[in-house]
């Protein structure tokens, strides 16, 4: 792999025609990123969503998320993950100062996804669970696309889904700890927050979010 090649790259489409090309063999590789390019540039707070991989899901994630938009009953919106990651982004997308209400955040989840960047550190499906061992040592070794494909998205704030130890050790070992679970690095916000589909409350998940946010803007 030139680590060289990945980090001059200066397209995300270059980035991810690269990745795919030293993928395993193979493996299927699911592009991802920016869900709407007209409304992440017209954003105010951009967001990006770092997540594990799909479950057993080999499509673009970007084409299925805009997709699941539309479709009243697509089977991202029957999971948890695509809702609470909606709930998540109205709340930081819509902070003033005070946490938007959570009633307010479901009731605008799909609206919100659209300006959103959204993400998988290993570019293929996986199964219910991720094997800690070789999902380690697949963001081991892919992390300079990692970290090139977050730094041309250029996020306001990095929601870390359950990803943050991989993130920390590999991809942005710089990653300065400022409050319980908000890091920084140049200029952009990266927090530590459980997977959307954790065995939590969403009221707790999605306050355990805004709540550190809050918290570290009032540092």
């Amino acid at each position: 792999m030139d680590n060289r090649k990945v980090s001059e790259t200066d397209c995300v489409d270059q980035l991810l025609n690269f990745w795919e090309e030293v993928f395993p063999e193979g493996w299927h590789f699911n592009r991802d990123g920016v869900i709407s390019k007209e409304s992440w540039d017209g954003i105010g707070t951009k967001v990006l969503f770092v997540l594990k991989e799909t479950n057993e899901a080999k499509q673009n994630i970007v084409i299925a998320i805009n997709r699941a938009i539309e479709v009243k009953r697509s089977g991202w919106w029957r999971g948890k993950v695509l809702r609470r990651v909606g709930r998540w982004a109205y709340g930081l997308q819509n902070y003033d100062g005070t946490v938007p209400p959570l009633k307010d955040a479901k009731s605008n989840e799909k609206s919100a996804i659209k300006g959103i960047a959204y993400i998988n550190i290993r570019k293929t499906s996986g199964k219910a669970r991720t094997k800690k061992k070789t999902f380690d040592a697949h963001a081991c070794e892919f992390a300079p696309f990692v970290r090139r494909q977050i730094e041309l998205i250029k996020p306001d704030i990095v929601v870390l889904c359950g990803t943050y130890d991989q993130v920390k050790r590999y991809v942005f070992p710089e990653l300065k700890k400022v409050s319980e679970r908000v890091h920084v690095n140049e200029g952009t916000v990266f927090i530590n927050a459980f997977h959307p589909a954790a065995r939590r409350k969403s009221s707790m998940l999605y306050h355990q979010v805004l709540d550190n946010y809050h918290a570290y803007k009032n540092l």
